[in-house]
């Protein structure tokens, strides 16, 4: 006689609990705000700072490629312990950046870039120094960088 009136009262609970799974279960309304606010087009402002902020971020990977410690410019030639010349030197790959331009959290009138790029080192084998040297380079190692960038609206990058 105890044990119908024990399943009635469990089977009582769980209908009650299942509207509560079910609310947890959904999806929240922030996290369709958050996806609405990113499916959003940039406004204008927003645009042109990001097409500023590109071709600003351009020319000091420009820059830094030139003089880049390691880089092209000062080459590393050694003799390997395979009696074969090693040239190598470092250099940021360009064809992988990534620029990215927000607004900041605390002054929209301000805006903040990341500039994403790998820093890869390549290498170039050879029977002579100069053969490695004017050979072909491969790259060996890569290495992930990030730089943030601060902009007030209108007033440049730095």
């Amino acid at each position: 006689m105890r044990t119908p009136a024990c399943l009635l009262v469990i089977s009582l609970l769980l209908l009650l609990a299942l509207p509560v799974q079910a609310a947890e279960s959904a999806p929240s309304t922030q996290a369709q705000a958050a996806t609405d606010a990113a499916s959003e087009p940039m406004d204008s402002d927003l645009a042109r700072e990001h097409q500023r902020f590109t071709q600003f971020a351009r020319q000091q990977v420009e820059r830094m490629n030139e003089n880049i410690l390691g880089g092209k410019n000062s080459m590393r030639v050694h003799k390997g312990s395979d009696g074969l010349y090693h040239a190598s030197y470092k250099a940021i790959d360009l064809g992988e950046v990534v620029f990215r331009v927000r607004r900041a959290q605390h002054d929209p009138r301000y805006f903040v870039g990341d500039m994403v790029y790998k820093e890869l080192v390549l290498e170039s084998v050879g029977q002579t120094a100069e053969a490695c040297r004017k050979g072909a380079f491969e790259p060996v190692a890569q290495k992930a960088n990030r730089i943030i960038y601060s902009s007030k609206r209108g007033g440049g990058w730095n």
